[in-house]
This record gives C-alpha cells, sequence and structure tokens, in this order.
C-alpha cells in the first residue's frame, strides 16, 4: 500500500490517494485501475475499510490489477457543486486523480483500463461518473444504491448545490440520454439489494437495484445483473468477492 497526499484546486486542504499494486509490479507492465469510491469522507470506516478487504481478498494480485482509493472533505456524492468551486467531487477524480495515478503507475490510459466500483452512495458514484463521462471511464459496478435519487437525501445539496446542477448527474436522466454509447457490449454491473430496497423506493415502487435494471432493458443497454447479493449494508467479502468477479469477467471479455 502506498500514499500519496496532495493538495489541490478542487477541494478544501490536503488530501490522501491510497494505492494498492499487485506484489510483482513491474513498470514495464500495464494494468488495469479499479477506482474504491469511499461512502464516507476521507478514510472513514464506519461501513468498513474497503482496501483492507480488497487486500485481504487478494484482489491485487488475484486480477493482476492497481487498486485506488481516494478521499474527499465532504460526504461524497460524486457531482461538481455549482457555485463552490472547492467542491467538485467529480472533476477531482476524473481531472486530477486518474492523471495522477496513471502519471505514476503504469496503466495504457485508456477507457478500458479504468474501472469505477461502490456501493450505496458510492455506487451512485461509479454509475453517475461512467454515464456523465462515458468516454473516459470504462466500466462500472455498484452493489445496493440509490442509483435512481432524483431529490436531496443525505447530504447532497452540499455537493451540488441547486437540483439543476444534480440533474447533470442523475442516472435515471444520463441512461437514456447516453443509451447509444452503452449498447455494444456490456459495461455496467448492477448487484445487490437490501439497504435501498426499503429505504426511500425508487419511483417504480421497487428497489433502486430492480427499477435501474428494468430501465437498462428497456433502453437495450447490456449489462451484468445480479439481486440476489444480499450482506449487511457495508464493505464486506460477500458482496464484494461476485460483484468485482463480474466486473472483471466483462473486461476479460471485451480484452479477448
Amino acid at each position: 500500500m502506498q500514499t500519496h497526499i496532495v493538495e489541490t484546486e478542487y477541494q478544501n486542504g490536503p488530501h490522501e490517494i491510497r494505492v494498492l499494486r499487485p506484489d510483482d509490479y513491474l513498470a514495464s507492465k500495464r494494468y488495469r485501475i479499479l477506482y474504491v469510491l469511499p461512502v464516507e469522507p476521507e478514510f472513514g470506516c464506519e461501513f468498513g475499510c474497503p482496501l483492507d478487504i480488497l487486500q485481504e481478498m487478494n484482489a491485487h494480485n488475484r486480477y493482476d490489477i492497481i487498486i485506488v482509493q481516494m478521499g474527499f472533505e465532504k460526504e461524497p456524492w460524486y457531482g461538481d457543486n455549482v457555485s463552490d468551486p472547492k467542491i467538485r467531487q467529480a472533476s477531482y477524480l476524473k481531472d486530477y486523480i486518474v492523471p495522477f495515478v496513471e502519471k505514476k503507475y503504469s496503466t495504457p490510459g485508456t477507457l478500458e483500463e479504468r474501472l469505477l466500483m461502490g456501493f450505496s452512495k458510492s455506487g451512485w458514484g461509479a454509475f453517475s461518473l461512467i454515464l456523465a463521462y462515458p468516454d473516459f471511464f470504462g466500466y462500472a459496478a455498484a452493489w445496493d444504491a440509490p442509483i435512481l435519487l432524483t431529490d436531496f437525501h443525505f447530504g447532497m445539496k452540499q455537493v451540488y448545490g441547486t437540483l439543476e446542477q444534480l440533474a447533470l448527474y442523475r442516472p435515471d436522466l444520463l441512461i437514456p440520454k447516453q443509451k447509444a454509447l452503452f449498447q455494444k457490449k456490456a459495461r455496467l454491473v448492477l448487484t445487490g439489494e437490501t439497504h435501498w430496497g426499503k429505504m426511500i423506493p425508487a419511483s417504480g415502487g421497487k428497489s433502486h437495484t430492480a427499477e435501474t435494471h428494468r430501465l437498462l432493458e428497456k433502453e437495450g443497454i447490456p449489462h451484468y445483473f445480479n439481486d440476489s447479493m444480499g450482506s449487511e449494508h457495508r464493505w464486506n467479502k460477500l458482496w464484494m468477492e461476485p460483484t468485482l468477479k463480474a466486473l472483471m469477467d466483462l473486461t476479460r471479455k471485451h480484452v479477448e
């Protein structure tokens, strides 16, 4: 595990970027990068510590990937604030963290090697980011995430500022808008429905996972779907193992 401390125009103060490399990492080799999106500010572990779990899973060696987690000052919702230049979480990840990692570590620097994974609010982030920037991020996985939220909840307002700004990042609006860029091959992994099957149901009355699956099918977007991964609402192997495997299977399929 390597830690970098950075200070940027996108957030207030210094923040950490933590990187987990394969044990036999070679600078001459090119690696895919898995960006693990946190659900808490900085590196809080109230809902589990994803990098520790992935290291325990030996995911970096098993899949021969570099795994990155970043810290955020505010509650992470993965958008840019409409008026505050120091709350630009989407831009921080896309325009600073990814270039920073790709400059320091060996990777081809193409969307096929940029992978996103999250749960709950960071599952929203994974889908929101790939749908907002489909020519930049390659694949995304979300477990038990409130993907179809249409209003402010749980600290979203301080990140976005206005509902008009939120609309630029809402997956329910981006799915039909960007569908042509997702219809040729599966780039999305959608799993689990525990917490977000009960709290603030999707507009159709069912879980966000089930309703997102229905919307993706309606728009003709191929994706991996499995809503049977029940688990406590936190980072843990029960859902991380099969969700990550599904994500990596998609990337390998397209490389082959």
